[in-house]
């Protein structure tokens, strides 16, 4: 037990490596917690503040995959909605338990390839457009509510154009 490792510094691949996937896994954590919001206020629109927040307690300890299956089960989204919801639940479960396979050698060798960088991006950049898709929701549901969200859907759209904007450059 009285091992010493020495550590070594990460190469530049392997810090590229480690900072995409962290991306990654925050927006995909991004996403679960819009996604136990979005499903604890549409379950309980009429509830008060305090037995909402019982309801997103329980929520929030959902893993992607259990929230899933009971917006399903509720009927709680659109079937476009949902069926990004599924697809991207298959890209998150590689990132969190399949990343390694079939990349062992190359992360011994530290050498990170490009394809497997661009999976991980691919992966950070659905989770941000399935979270702006679950807020657009949201917003559509609390406007059938009778809720003016015009402030708030002005905000979003502004930040939209800033994102195309910002990638067009």
């Amino acid at each position: 037990m009285g091992e010493t490792f020495v550590r070594m510094p990460a190469n530049r691949d392997e810090v590229n490596l480690y900072t995409s996937l962290g991306e990654a896994l925050m927006k995909t954590q991004v996403v679960e917690q819009a996604l136990s919001h979005s499903i604890t206020l549409k379950m309980n629109p009429n509830e008060t503040k305090e037995r909402a927040d019982e309801f997103l307690q329980q929520k929030q300890r959902y893993t992607l995959g259990q929230a899933i299956k009971l917006a399903v089960k509720e009927k709680l989204y659109s079937q476009p909605i949902q069926s990004e919801l599924d697809a991207f639940l298959e890209q998150r479960n590689w990132l969190v338990h399949n990343v390694i396979c079939g990349n062992e050698e190359d992360f011994n060798t530290g050498l990170i390839k490009n394809e497997l960088l661009d999976k991980i991006h691919s992966i950070a950049d659905k989770a941000a457009i399935i979270h702006r898709s679950i807020e657009y929701d949201l917003i559509g549901f609390c406007e059938s509510k009778g809720k003016d969200m015009s402030k708030i859907r002005t905000v979003l759209e502004l930040q939209d154009q800033g994102m195309r904007i910002r990638t067009k450059s």
